[in-house]
């Protein structure tokens, strides 16, 4: 629909824009695997974005980045951070063996956005990240539309749609509908593909009402309160149009016996599982941080909230934190979490709402699910737009260029100076 030239610069192919697109897919697709498959897949998938990066690195002995500021640093002193504390992790073992499998997947979606920098300006650079991402997760939107799922009355709340949770489906219309409706906002688009565009984004819109996915409900509403107060690319009658569509939805949601939200009885264990013992279960990790100070600043080591809660509390649970900032702070301590708030999170939203909020309506989704949900592990369904894009705004600066553009302005310049 509006992946026309995704993995092309110009006339020629961009093979790391391919290796990229391969790498998100992988870990979208490994959502919908099980045993020995997943584990086959994981293993794969670690070898590629290993053979991306050096691609990366080995080709950049020629090229210079153009940044006011290299913004590197970031991604070594959040590494630092995280590494100083391992050796007080909990499970020791099981958190050296996360953390070094979590390295590669990190150290290479910064380099790519560092390559993407040097080779595309801030706009284009931008534009091919919605192409890879709306086209990567409308798999997950086409296996519900193969299912049926949009096609029925009947709720899917905790269900499986093919291979896929229903939270995950409703993650993946999520992605697909606000990255899709920016490239729409910010792309030429044939009618024809305007009008399939906007059937599949009903549809999907009327999958995340059945999925019950309250992530994916706050996610849509804030990329449309951004969208009707912030946006300046479409019209008014496309922003009340878009209004009523989700207000529509949302008093099905609430008024609808048959919604999700009122019924109640129905899923009420699901709820009180899957729901109310998370919290409880942040409050008792929180609860640990206070009344062991030295737990405060070190964690329970990278991804060790569940042997933190059952070595300090006596708590055994299957059960993740399913918040990926707090995530952060239980598993490498408060300079961790901090590190990751200011220089990731808040440079992000602050640098969306100066820059881009008035054209594009994705970043709200991509702060709210992760919330709700952890994606800091590099298997995590939204870890690669997630971390991309946080990756994306601390190289961003104000004047961006590729380096061909910069070198003609250069030599245009010279020209000037010397005009024999």
């Amino acid at each position: 629909m509006h992946w026309r030239n995704l993995f092309r610069n110009q006339q020629h192919w961009d093979w790391h824009l391919v290796l990229y697109f391969l790498n998100v897919f992988l870990v979208v697709f490994g959502y919908s695997l099980r045993g020995e498959e997943f584990q086959a897949a994981k293993l794969f998938r670690t070898g590629l974005v290993i053979f991306s990066l050096a691609g990366i690195i080995l080709a950049q002995g020629e090229i210079k980045y153009i940044f006011d500021k290299k913004k590197n640093w970031v991604l070594y002193l959040f590494l630092f951070l995280n590494l100083v504390v391992l050796p007080f992790s909990v499970d020791f073992l099981r958190s050296f063996e996360r953390i070094v499998a979590w390295i590669p997947f990190l150290i290479y979606t910064n380099y790519f956005i560092v390559y993407l920098f040097a080779h595309y300006s801030k706009d284009e650079a931008k534009i091919k990240l919605l192409q890879i991402f709306s086209l990567v997760y409308f798999y997950p939107v086409l296996v519900m539309l193969i299912a049926g799922v949009a096609f029925q009355s009947e709720n899917v709340y905790g269900q499986s749609i093919g291979s896929y949770k229903a939270n995950v489906i409703g993650w993946g219309c999520t992605i697909f509908i606000v990255m899709g409706f920016d490239l729409f906002a910010n792309r030429p688009m044939a009618k024809w593909a305007r009008n399939i565009f906007f059937l599949v984004v009903f549809l999907a819109l009327w999958a995340i009402v059945l999925t019950g996915s309250r992530s994916s409900f706050a996610a849509l509403a804030l990329s449309t309160l951004v969208l009707v107060l912030r946006s300046k690319q479409i019209s008014i009658y496309l922003k009340v149009a878009a209004t009523l569509c989700i207000l529509g939805f949302a008093y099905y949601i609430i008024a609808s016996p048959d919604s999700v939200v009122n019924l109640r009885a129905q899923y009420a264990d699901i709820r009180k599982q899957k729901g109310e013992v998370r919290f409880k279960l942040a409050e008792q990790a929180l609860g640990i941080f206070i009344n062991n100070p030295e737990v405060f600043f070190t964690g329970f080591g990278f991804d060790g909230f569940r042997a933190g809660l059952q070595f300090y509390a006596g708590i055994r649970t299957d059960l993740a934190s399913h918040n990926s900032y707090l995530e952060i702070l239980f598993s490498g301590g408060i300079f961790s979490f901090l590190c990751f708030i200011v220089f990731f999170a808040l440079n992000a939203l602050l640098k969306y709402v100066r820059f881009d909020s008035q054209s594009f309506v994705f970043l709200p989704a991509l702060m709210v699910i992760p919330y709700f949900e952890s994606n800091l592990n590099a298997g995590q369904f939204l870890f690669f737009p997630w971390m991309t894009f946080l990756f994306y705004y601390i190289h961003l600066s104000s004047l961006q260029f590729p380096v061909a553009e910069m070198n003609i302005s250069k030599k245009k310049k010279m020209q000037a100076a010397n005009p024999n």
